[in-house]
Formats: C-alpha cells, structure tokens, sequence
C-alpha cells in the first residue's frame, strides 16, 4: 500500500492539513457526508497490530474501492456505511486475516539457490516471481516460507477513513 513508515508522519500532516483545508474531500455545508456503499472509492489509515507480539506494528495509508474485493472481505463488511472521519477498532481471527499457517508452503532448496548474503528473515522473490522468506539457513540448504508474514495471526486493527467518493 506504499507509504514507508518513515514517511508516514509527513503523510499524516499532509493528510491534516488538506482536511483542515477542506481540500481532502467535496462535501457541501450541511449536506450528510457520503457513507461507504458498493462502488465508493476509499482512502484510509490503517494500524495492525498482533494481540500478544509486542513491539510488532504496521501502519499505512491505503485506498479502495468498496465491493472489489480490494480489502479482506470481513475489512470491508466492517467499514459498510462507515464516513469521513469514523473510526473503527476491529478484531480479526487468522482466518477472517491471512488465512491459518499452511506447514506445506515450506520449502527446502539448495543453499546455493539463494544469494550469499541472505539472512534468515530476508524475503526474496523465486523464479515464478512469488515471495517467501528465508526462516532457516543452513551450508547445504535454505527453508522457505511462502505463507503470508501475518498467516494464522490474530490480527488488531485500527480504521479511519480519511475519505469517501460516492461512486460515478
């Protein structure tokens, strides 16, 4: 979704600044904000946090379009008819988030198939351009994971929708 983190406080500013604005969003005075339907084009924070992980934090700026299958299905029944400004803590079990953790997406390869200076944690990108990370390093092999970072994770998150576009 793009933003480092580094650059996320710059994000934030600006993101304040043009809703001080008003230049963040159309909405006449006095008129009902336009809530999140099939079709309505997103921008949004977002924190995911892992319940017991400390230390472990992920925070984005993203956008979508509602319907698309663009968010995690239960992401985008949580933010139905949700509005500029809302807020939203949501709790989601590893199959509602990246699915349970799948020992069968391990795989082990010659150690000479990774690059020398490869480190466990590293994620690299195979032949078929499909990323894994590197969990187990030996002389003669490397073990990797094909499961999503976040797979059989309980997952916390945070929802503040910045913006919301009625659909065309």
């Amino acid at each position: 979704m793009g933003v480092s983190h580094r650059n996320m406080a710059a994000v934030v500013a600006w993101v304040t600044l043009l809703t001080c604005l008003g230049l963040l969003w159309k909405q006449s005075v006095g008129a009902e904000p336009p809530r999140i339907i099939d079709g309505s084009n997103v921008t949004f924070l977002y924190q995911i946090t892992v319940p017991g992980e400390g230390g472990f934090e992920l925070r984005d700026l993203g956008q979508f379009v509602q319907g698309r299958h663009q968010l995690l299905p239960a992401l985008e029944r949580e933010v139905t008819g949700m509005k500029t400004g809302d807020e939203k803590r949501v709790a989601l079990s590893p199959e509602e988030g990246f699915g349970p953790y799948d020992v069968q997406k391990r795989k082990t390869i010659p150690r000479r198939d990774v690059p020398a200076e490869t480190k466990e944690g590293d994620v690299l990108e195979d032949r078929a351009r499909q990323q894994a990370t590197v969990t187990q390093l030996s002389d003669r092999s490397a073990v990797m994971d094909y499961n999503h970072p976040l797979a059989g994770k309980p997952l916390s998150m945070k929802i503040s929708i910045l913006r919301v576009d009625d659909p065309s």
